[in-house]
């Protein structure tokens, strides 16, 4: 069984990238994802689309606090779902040696480490640098690819500028100069058959990055525009020091899937998939709890988005977020 990990900071594009390769894999594969916080969002949706076997070790970061969790879990996988390929999505927050480190330790004739990929945000990228530096620095610095996401055609000059200080981090990564949608059949088998299998190792250095996180089961909102309003509100900071926050959520009589970070928002329908569970994660610092329950857990009926937005429903009652 081939182990390929797929790092990235929080919201970098790593399940996208995953469910490309799937896409692209012929491999008969499974997915060990380890989830920030009590919540399996982006398993569902790879599950949904993809049809692999997702396995997730919630709560806590596999770089540190589940390191016996991740080694039990890829040696049963090995064992009983046996595929050709795992692919491992660790935390965001999760420190990309520490996670090779581990899994070096059970590698044997029967499980190998291919050599990992990290996934770059474009837009994000000096930001979470210079705010998580170390996390960030570590997930470059043990990588041997390195795809960057988001702008599927960037700036050159911009593109350039962020390839160097990878390459500043980690003189051997081989950085993407595309988008790696436009890459060929050959590019991604090289990612799982590699002619150089050659895999560093972290030496603890790097502890991850400790955040809260809530998570929020069996939750909806009354409609699209309440959870848009919702969603502006983490922008604004309403609900403390937003990092991350994702879910999946029936909003009336729509399943909404939705996505922030870095000051962006992204929404989809997802209403054409079944068997999803209704589960929303927060991830930062100072977070408001009480208030985010509350917003999501919501079961006024609201008449329009202005009534929404006044606060008002239209028999003049105030509505409860």
């Amino acid at each position: 069984m081939k182990v390929l990990v797929v790092s990235g900071f929080l919201g970098a594009g790593k399940t996208t990238f995953i469910r490309k390769l799937i896409s692209r894999s012929t491999e008969r594969l499974a997915v060990l994802e380890n989830e920030f916080g009590r919540t399996d969002v982006d398993g569902q949706i790879i599950s949904a689309d993809s049809g692999a076997d997702v396995i997730d070790l919630r709560e806590g970061c596999v770089c540190c606090t589940k390191s016996s969790e991740l080694h039990a879990s890829v040696i049963t996988i090995e064992n009983t779902v046996s595929p050709d390929l795992l692919i491992v999505e660790p935390s965001g927050v999760g420190a990309l040696g520490n996670v090779l480190r581990i899994l070096k330790k059970i590698e044997y004739e029967r499980i190998s480490v291919l050599p990992p990929v990290t996934v770059v945000d474009a837009e994000s990228f000096y930001q979470n640098m210079n705010l998580f530096h170390d996390v960030c620095a570590d997930q470059l610095r043990y990588s041997s690819t390195v795809v960057i996401s988001r702008p599927e055609h960037p700036d050159p000059e911009f593109f350039a500028g962020i390839r160097d200080e990878i390459l500043k981090i980690n003189p051997e990564a081989k950085v993407l100069d595309r988008h790696y949608s436009e890459c060929s059949d050959e590019w991604w088998n090289g990612l799982i058959n590699p002619h150089d299998g050659t895999v560093m190792s972290g030496d603890g250095e790097c502890e991850g990055l400790q955040l809260d996180s809530i998570t929020v089961r069996n939750c909806s909102v009354p409609s699209p525009g309440a959870l848009l309003w919702i969603l502006e509100s983490v922008l604004r900071g309403e609900f403390g020091f937003i990092v991350r926050a994702k879910g999946i959520i029936p909003a009336g009589r729509d399943w909404i899937r939705f996505d922030v970070v870095n000051g962006r928002v992204s929404v989809e329908g997802c209403g054409g998939e079944k068997g999803l569970t209704a589960e929303c994660v927060f991830i930062g610092r100072n977070i408001d709890r009480q208030k985010i329950s509350d917003c999501l857990r919501s079961q006024y009926l609201v008449e329009s988005p202005f009534d929404f937005l006044s606060g008002m429903n239209a028999a003049g009652r105030s509505v409860r977020f």
